[in-house]
């Protein structure tokens, strides 16, 4: 796990032809927009929710859902810190819901 670069990232649109190619090619990447003023929990602890959605049907409209979890960091967040571990919901405690 890493964040991009502005230089891997216009990389990655390229060779996927700013989405285009997403589902021909068989390499598995999962990428996703950081955002850097994240709610916390207590204004110190980042956290996400993690749970499955299968979209069956648009026509009509056919979602299947499962439980899930949510993760809720151990490390406090730092805005100023360059260590990926507090940036992100890595270590974490899973509260199921």
């Amino acid at each position: 796990m890493f964040l991009f670069t502005q230089s891997y990232e216009d990389r990655l649109k390229k060779q996927y032809l700013n989405g285009e190619r997403c589902g021909h090619d068989r390499k598995k990447l999962l990428a996703q927009r950081y955002i850097s003023n994240p709610l916390l929990l207590d204004h110190k602890h980042k956290f996400d929710f993690r749970m499955h959605f299968f979209i069956a049907s648009t026509n009509p409209v056919m979602i299947y859902y499962r439980d899930g979890i949510v993760r809720v960091s151990l490390q406090e967040y730092d805005i100023k810190s360059r260590d990926v571990i507090k940036l992100i919901v890595s270590r974490y405690k899973s509260i199921p819901y």
